[in-house]
């Protein structure tokens, strides 16, 4: 339970039991209800109420600890009252004494002070002794003496009960928060929703106002950015990138260590950073354990840092606060860690298809370097066209390992240089099918297979292998087809030498709503004389200085 949960209950507890009271009283002391003193103590007992309720709803939360000390003075007001009560003559006899045990019960509930619960007993016990001086009998200052210290003890015997079982349900609850946290993590390919996820759990589980999580830029980086940030109050300040070192933050991925700090223990000022009004921070590195390539000298690797903001006055992270922050933070790390992996591995193995897709074109010269111009002019396009970042990546993946299945194709074939037979172009067809079984294993995405396996499709469905047609072509894969087309009639073929700008303009533009989009060559038109396109095709062939497309 938070210290809101817990000073809300408190508050609620108090308020209705004490209007329970004056109810209790009330009904007492009815027949009296015409004496002037009576009415008026009754009503100032319901105004004190319902003013401190007004003053709770209206102010702040200082306003509101403040109205928590207002009532438990009435609290000690009303047992004191009701033991002097008992003097009364219009009480008619009836032990009003019993309306006092309610407060010591409400009193040992929310406190659970032995100490607060002694004196405020001791009060009690002091003023039924006064009423027998106005008197009231010396039996009922016995049994209400009794009475109430049986009260007290049972109260604070059950308060430690429901404390306890108060902790056992928190643990349930955290214990079930860390494993939905860790369900959460594993199961996302998202990382940042997750990190958000799991930080909007921790601000509210903690009590905390706010939150962000900081990752450092790369292994080694001297600087942190913030990833995610979460606040329950709306938007709130806070670093959006800092030096590891400089404030709470950049001292906790310094020196890889929790830092908990609060007003109330006078060290929130320690650390600079801080936003103003913070009256307590909890911050956690993520920590990742790394190993060599011998798996041995394995180190604590800093990914980010974990930073809790409360604002409220007297708020405190306490240790079981910590412990929740610590092993959350041991969560998000690992994350990142595995997240940074795959991503290291998913760039190691991108290398090692593009190096195996080079090696294969160095075995004809004549496209030597195609599928890295083809790959250069479909992102080109693809970035006039408006593509997403997503779907740019994938472009420029397929586009590198499209032509990566001619590695089953013949050399005889492959280098022939003449124009190929039926038979011979019928294998030649095959490297579509080779290169989409090839790398289908590779757990790529469907948008680079889709371009590995469809690159000589056409949009009257006249390509192959499977014959798609119009719609069936989605925009990535027409881009491809317009770039793959054009590369090939801007580059020596053994069969012929290069075509003329002229020439390949006037191919596209023929072709153009049968065999390729309209709209992708009109924007590969509008990109010839573009400083990228003339640096990858263009050069100045001898001293006529005539403008010639690169082989």
């Amino acid at each position: 339970m938070t210290e809101q949960e817990r000073t809300g209950q408190e508050w609620r507890g108090g308020y209705v039991i004490r209007w329970a009271l004056i109810g209790a009283a009330g009904v007492v002391l009815f027949d009296q209800l015409s004496n002037p003193l009576v009415a008026a103590g009754l009503a100032v007992a319901a105004l004190s109420n319902l003013a401190v309720w007004v003053l709770s709803k209206r102010g702040g939360q200082t306003v509101r600890r403040w109205c928590l000390q207002v009532m438990s003075g009435l609290r000690v007001a009303d047992g004191v009252g009701a033991c002097l009560l008992t003097a009364y003559p219009g009480a008619s006899g009836y032990p009003v004494y019993l309306l006092a045990i309610p407060p010591l019960v409400v009193e040992a509930i929310s406190r659970r002070d032995a100490r607060r619960l002694g004196g405020m007993l001791a009060v009690f016990i002091g003023s039924l002794y006064g009423a027998t001086l106005l008197g009231a009998s010396m039996q009922g200052f016995g049994v209400g003496t009794a009475l109430l210290a049986l009260s007290a003890f049972v109260s604070f015997v059950l308060a430690g009960f429901r404390e306890r079982d108060e902790v056992l349900v928190r643990h349930e609850r955290r214990l079930s928060l860390v494993l939905e946290c860790g369900a959460t993590l594993a199961s996302t390919r998202d990382l940042r929703s997750a990190m958000l996820a799991v930080l909007k759990a921790i601000v509210h589980e903690t009590g905390a106002t706010c939150g962000y999580v900081m990752q450092a830029d790369d292994e080694g980086s001297s600087a942190l950015a913030t990833e995610v940030a979460y606040s329950r109050e709306g938007e709130f300040q806070f670093p959006e990138r800092i030096e590891v070192g400089s404030g709470l933050s950049g001292y906790v991925a310094e020196t890889g260590q929790p830092v908990n700090v609060s007003s109330s223990e006078g060290n929130a000022d320690e650390f600079d950073g801080l936003p103003p009004g913070v009256h307590a921070a909890a911050c956690v590195p993520l920590l990742a354990r790394s190993y060599g390539p011998a798996r041995d000298g394995a180190v604590d690797q800093i990914l980010g840092v974990l930073t809790l903001l409360g604002y409220s006055e007297g708020m405190e992270f306490d240790s079981e606060d910590m412990e929740l922050v610590r092993t959350l933070g041991s969560l998000l790390a690992i994350a990142v860690a595995n997240a940074r992996m795959e991503t290291r591995q998913h760039a190691t193995f991108l290398r090692t298809m593009e190096s195996l897709a080079t090696a294969l074109e160095a075995r004809d010269e004549y496209t030597r370097g195609h599928s890295q111009r083809v790959s250069e002019v479909s992102m080109m396009i693809g970035e006039r066209m408006g593509l997403s970042a997503a779907a740019l990546e994938e472009l420029r993946v397929g586009t590198i390992l499209h032509d990566i299945g001619k590695i089953g194709v013949p050399d005889a074939i492959l280098n022939k240089p003449g124009k190929l037979t039926d038979e011979e172009f019928e294998i030649m067809k095959t490297h579509t099918l080779k290169g989409f079984e090839i790398c289908k294993p590779l757990n790529l995405s469907e948008g680079v297979l889709m371009i590995i396996r469809n690159h000589h499709e056409r949009l009257d469905g006249s390509g192959y292998p499977d014959g798609l047609r119009g719609g069936d072509l989605p925009l990535p894969l027409r881009i491809v087809c317009v770039a793959d087309a054009f590369d090939a009639m801007s580059s020596r073929r053994p069969y012929r030498g290069v075509m003329s700008p002229k020439a390949v303009l006037s191919e596209l533009s023929r072709y153009a709503g049968t065999q390729f989009d309209p709209v992708v060559v009109e924007h590969l038109k509008e990109l010839l004389n573009s400083p990228r396109m003339v640096a990858l095709y263009f050069r100045s062939d001898g001293d006529e200085g005539e403008e010639k497309w690169a082989a």
